[in-house]
């Protein structure tokens, strides 16, 4: 039975069932971590039960299999999954095994009901009001999600119904709300959560299990949303964005990453960056390219994309998380906004029972207004092409990736537009009809193609259209690449020998079960010989191995453009200036497949942080740039895969720098895109 490395290393806090209650140390860990999520078992059911379940297991998948091409087929297999994982992976966290038993009955029960219903076309559970699990496919790896679904007694819904608001509530931190147990406390609640807005569906995403609401978990919001508009016909333009604690982080990041998509946002208690909220002294500052990819998340770096929609905060009067909101009703204040605070007097991680009252008024009110889809002004701030959208305004190309970079685009009357901005080489616009563009004053012409939605265009330097640059979508860094469809390409030559190839099978099957055990899903393997030209077309690839075992590495390779930017041989590993024996490096990187520039090609890398990190979600960001060159002499830790002799990003043409500075370096600038 597949099972992790585990590595001890410490408890720290303690956080209530449903991820309202804590007492939070700074480095907001939880009591249950333990240096390994999920965490081991607390009272393993015996053998016996273990092996009736899997029994009845491939009973019931071999049942699936006529249903799989069902519509609704995820809403039986979000329930074989979360007990095939909670065999798997012992995720069994009842304090008795008879709690297991329980929970693996009652969701094999319901499995089998389903999908004899599912047979004759039928789906009973969407059928009235209260409690519903759904599930829906993902995009990313296939696997079915789960979600829940909260339907006010009397509101009908449907295709023949008049469309309803929904509020998107993002659930707390839980080390043990594993597929298993997150299914069942959605199968069997009989009563709303905290907040019951009128008239409104509220959707539980589960967001991949615990991981900030980041990665796959931010893909997953999405997903869950869009299915679950297809299924109640609900507005668009009236959807609340809202969480508490590590739901309310992920309310921070994606309402501001993404401020153009909901009415309202609302977060709780939660954390917005790495550096003030674990308190990292300058003597403990990570290397240079770790600090620059805090930018992916860190939600002050975006503060003045609240501009688009209106915000609710709220925090406990003694809760150490309120320090967070506090920093950032700071760090709004200097950008001309003004949200609401509300506080709880005397509480601590948790809702006052009378300011909730407050907080749900209030979001209703901005729900009821609904979202503005053709503003007449609009605000963007990023560090990242990876979120450079709003509403129909887009920045291109940064100038110098990873500083702050600004557009601000007011629509006058007269289809006349004036933009505004700072740190910007390129800019797109999305509407009707525009008569004239002032770019920092002066009137600019476009360059926009006609084939294209885009009605207005601009680019400070002009780009070939064949010549590799970065774009939204395909910016980097490495772990971009696992936030949509992906597929995982192993060797198919004899391996070479050595610790390169020890490394390499080691460091795929720990980035597979990982994958499984944290991100909850199947990645899609196949060996480098049967990846088809559909496969390259519609997925990035995550390639393993060296030219010598890989096929698809030595295709490549073969391409003038990544043979520009990387020699590997038997001898050496080059990327720029920065070298490293062949027979113990490796390199790991993300660049434009050469077989296809519209999707990556990811080398020798999946999920860059690692077990260490898990301890809190606010460490679970990107830790290498674009690329690096790994020394696996030494075997992985928690930490790192392998010791980094060289990492850097590559500038916008996807070529490598002339550096020579060591990663310990911490003051080194990013890339300035000449």
């Amino acid at each position: 039975m597949l099972r992790r490395l585990l590595f001890v290393l410490g408890s720290c806090l303690c956080l209530g069932q449903n991820g309202l209650y804590a007492q939070l140390q700074p480095d907001g860990a939880t009591a249950s971590f333990r240096g390994s999520l999920p965490p081991k078992p607390t009272a393993m059911p015996s053998s016996e039960k273990i092996a009736a379940w899997s029994q009845r297991l491939v009973q019931l998948t071999q049942a699936f299999t006529s249903v799989k091409s069902h519509p609704r087929a995820a809403d039986a297999d979000i329930f074989l999954k979360a007990v095939r994982y909670a065999i798997e992976f012992e995720e069994w966290y009842g304090k008795k095994p008879e709690d297991s038993e329980r929970v693996a009955n009652a969701l094999l029960d319901e499995a089998s009901q389903r999908i004899d219903a599912l047979q004759k076309n039928k789906t009973p559970w969407m059928d009235g009001s209260g409690q519903k699990t759904l599930g829906f496919y993902s995009s990313i790896d296939g696997s079915p999600q789960p979600y829940g679904v909260e339907v006010p007694e009397g509101l009908a819904f449907g295709a023949n119904q008049p469309s309803v608001p929904m509020w998107i509530w993002l659930h707390g931190r839980g080390d043990t709300t594993t597929d298993l147990q997150f299914v069942y406390s959605r199968l069997t609640a009989k009563k709303p959560g905290q907040f019951q807005p009128k008239g409104t569906i509220v959707i539980h995403p589960f967001g991949r299990y615990c991981n900030g609401w980041k990665s796959a978990g931010e893909t997953d919001v999405f997903e869950a949303r869009n299915d679950a508009i297809a299924r109640f016909n609900i507005d668009r333009n009236r959807i609340a964005l809202a969480g508490f604690s590590m739901g309310g982080a992920g309310a921070w990041h994606i309402g501001a990453h993404f401020a153009d998509q909901w009415a309202c946002v609302h977060t709780g208690a939660g954390f917005v960056d790495v550096k003030r909220y674990q308190k990292v002294t300058p003597d403990k500052m990570p290397v240079w390219y770790e600090q620059a990819l805090w930018g992916v998340y860190d939600v002050p770096a975006y503060a003045r994309n609240f501009h688009n929609v209106p915000l609710v905060c709220y925090s406990g009067e003694v809760d150490p998380q309120r320090d967070s909101a506090e920093y950032m009703v700071e760090v709004l204040d200097k950008e001309g906004l003004h949200p609401p605070h509300l506080i709880g007097p005397e509480m601590g991680h948790k809702y006052h029972p009378e300011v909730i009252k407050d907080v749900q008024a209030r979001i209703e009110s901005y729900v009821s207004k609904g979202l503005d889809t053709s503003p007449k002004k609009v605000v963007l701030q990023t560090r990242t092409l990876a979120y450079s959208r709003m509403h129909w305004l887009q920045i291109t190309s940064i100038e110098n990736q990873w500083e702050d970079a600004r557009a601000e685009a007011v629509w006058e009357d007269g289809d006349v537009i004036r933009i505004t901005t700072k740190n910007v080489g390129g800019i797109e616009l999305r509407l009707p009809a525009i008569a004239k563009v002032f770019l920092n004053g002066t009137e600019t012409a476009s360059n926009a193609k006609k084939d294209r939605d885009v009605v207005w265009s601009w680019q400070k330097k002009e780009t070939a259209s064949n010549s590799l640059h970065k774009r939204p979508g395909l910016q980097g860094p490495i772990d971009d690449g696992l936030k949509s469809r992906f597929i995982v390409v192993l060797p198919d030559r004899e391996p070479d020998s050595g610790v390169v190839h020890r490394w390499v099978r080691e460091e795929s099957s720990h980035f597979l079960v990982r994958w499984r055990s944290l991100m909850r899903g199947d990645p899609t393997v196949r060996k480098a010989s049967e990846v088809s030209e559909a496969d390259i077309r519609d997925c990035h690839l995550v390639l393993w191995g060296t030219p010598a075992s890989n096929s698809l590495i030595a295709r490549t390779m073969a391409s003038a453009s990544l043979k520009s930017v990387l020699q590997w041989d038997e001898r050496v590993v080059r990327i720029g200036t920065q070298e490293s024996p062949a027979s113990q490096s490796i390199p790991v990187l993300c660049y434009p497949n050469p077989l296809n520039p519209n999707k990556y090609v990811i080398i020798n890398s999946g999920l860059t942080f690692r077990e260490a990190h898990d301890k809190t979600n606010s460490l679970q960001n990107p830790k290498l740039p674009d690329w690096a060159i790994l020394d696996v002499s030494e075997p992985p830790t928690a930490i790192s895969a392998g010791r980094v002799v060289a990492a850097d990003f590559f500038d916008c043409q996807w070529k490598a720098l002339p550096r020579a500075k060591s990663p310990a370096d911490r003051d080194l600038p990013v890339v300035a895109c000449e």
